[in-house]
């Protein structure tokens, strides 16, 4: 397996979209389709699986996929990290910055600040790593990451690091488009309460079990909870494609979901924080410009 095959699966998974993936990647999209195809005869060859469930010209990650995408990222993201240390430590390559983020808040948020840090320190580099919030603070504390964005982390992880809060995102509950509230504006948590639930996994979303079911106990059940995921867009899949029932922020709603749809909560809505997380040690000026536009930025956001 090629790492450009990663990459190419990644995208694909993500937008759980040719065509999409293969403009994100600036390809053409026959030709990610051929890799993808010699990637999947590959892997069907060797170990028996599919990556993708195809119906009525869709893709779909199968449960293979589920199970592969989140490990494909890992390696991604542990070869680049190893290769700028290299070049950074035994080369002459200049200090990088490296910033882990949330899918959903690439383009509104992480852009844009790039983007504008790159034009005050036009010397500096920055790498992005999009990741699940436990592995983002796992190379935080091995210090592969110098500053991540990650949602709601345990009070061990916020003595242990540097947090500082940077917007609040309201819970919207996402259904398949065939589900009976489908089509409500509003729906009040409680009448999900006989509902199956799909919850992110404590694995990758470290307290986002226990979140669902204090949330849910607060509106008077226990949620059934049958299937536990590690990424967003594992989540809106496995809705999608085995049905249940699950909160996700209504920022997600950016992300491709096709076959689901984000449904607003009546009050009270809960909320999940969106977090700017350091190591405990004394920022460069290039740290310290990046993550105040951040900042500045998310600031902007949650004003509307």
């Amino acid at each position: 397996m090629e790492f450009h095959q990663l990459r190419y699966f990644i995208a694909a998974a993500e937008d759980l979209s040719i065509s999409s993936a293969a403009k994100r990647l600036h390809v053409t999209q026959p030709a990610l389709s051929r890799q993808i195809a010699v990637l999947e005869a590959e892997l069907e060859a060797e170990l028996g699986v599919t990556l993708f469930d195809r119906i009525r010209k869709r893709i779909y990650l199968s449960d293979a996929g589920r199970f592969f995408l989140p490990k494909a990222r890992q390696i991604v993201c542990d070869a680049e990290t190893g290769a700028q240390q290299l070049r950074e430590q035994f080369g002459n390559a200049r200090r990088t910055l490296r910033l882990g983020f949330l899918a959903p808040f690439l383009d509104d948020l992480v852009v844009p600040a790039v983007r504008e840090f790159r034009q005050r320190h036009p010397k500096a580099q920055v790498s992005l790593f999009e990741l699940p919030p436990r592995a983002q603070l796992d190379r935080l504390r091995n210090h592969e990451l110098d500053a991540a964005i990650l949602g709601n982390i345990s009070d061990s992880d916020r003595a242990f690091f540097t947090t500082r809060i940077l917007s609040r995102h309201k819970m919207a509950a996402l259904l398949s488009e065939d589900h009976a509230l489908a089509k409500r504006k509003t729906i009040k948590l409680a009448e999900l309460k006989n509902e199956r639930w799909v919850s992110l996994s404590d694995a990758s979303f470290p307290g986002r079990r226990e979140f669902l079911r204090s949330i849910c106990q607060q509106a008077g059940f226990d949620p059934q909870i049958v299937s536990e995921v590690d990424s967003l867009s594992m989540m809106l899949g496995t809705v999608t494609t085995l049905g249940g029932v699950a909160l996700i922020p209504g920022h997600a709603s950016k992300m491709p979901h096709g076959g689901c749809v984000f449904v607003p909560l009546a009050a009270p809505v809960p909320t999940t924080e969106l977090l700017m997380v350091l190591p405990k040690q004394e920022a460069s000026k290039e740290l310290i410009t990046l993550t105040s536009l951040i900042a500045e930025l998310a600031a902007q956001l949650a004003k509307g």
